[in-house]
């Protein structure tokens, strides 16, 4: 893991970002549909060491798989496109609201965190890069337990649990493709 992801906010993280997403040939504008999510969903876990079928339940649970999922101040939008998706987002972050973004519903927390757009967020291969990324530092912290799920979705112990245990129903019911 590149280090400058750890704890602090670092101003080559952008950079660093960008340079993983390089290496996967990932960048904004590069969304080659639905088919090719579980590959990249697959590099990103191996990337980070996370069990795929716990990624994969995650971003079922957070977006139902839709790619281009926008949730503001707690309101869900399922969009169509990823013109929408994107002109939604931008709304958000330039009115300073909390959004979440894309199929791993990346909080605007770690846009923040780390300079990235909503643009490159949004992509599903970057959203997955990320998200799995968030998911691993969790697991760090927790190991693999539901309070590394929870830690995934929220701070709140309670609201932690209810999620986790979502999550869980779902993990038998996704499709790992090979």
């Amino acid at each position: 893991m590149p280090p400058i992801l750890i704890r602090q906010k670092m101003t080559f993280a952008p950079l660093i970002f960008c340079l993983i997403f390089t290496f996967f040939g990932l960048s904004p504008g590069t969304s080659q549909g639905s088919e090719n999510y579980h590959q990249h969903f697959s590099e990103a876990c191996r990337l980070w060491e996370v069990p795929p079928r716990l990624a994969l339940a995650i971003a079922k649970q957070e977006s139902g798989m839709n790619p281009w999922a926008i949730n503001v101040a707690g309101r869900s939008f399922m969009l169509k496109t990823q013109e929408e998706a994107l002109r939604l987002a931008n709304f958000a972050w330039e009115k300073n609201y909390s959004f979440d973004v894309g199929l791993m519903q990346i909080n605007s927390f770690w846009l923040s965190k780390f300079n990235l757009s909503p643009a490159l967020v949004l992509e599903p291969q970057n959203n997955f890069l990320l998200g799995v990324w968030i998911l691993s530092q969790e697991i760090k912290r927790h190991g693999l337990t539901w309070r590394a799920v929870a830690g995934y979705h929220t701070p709140d112990p309670e609201r932690g649990r209810r999620y986790a245990a979502s999550v869980i129903r779902l993990m038998p019911m996704v499709e790992l493709v090979p």
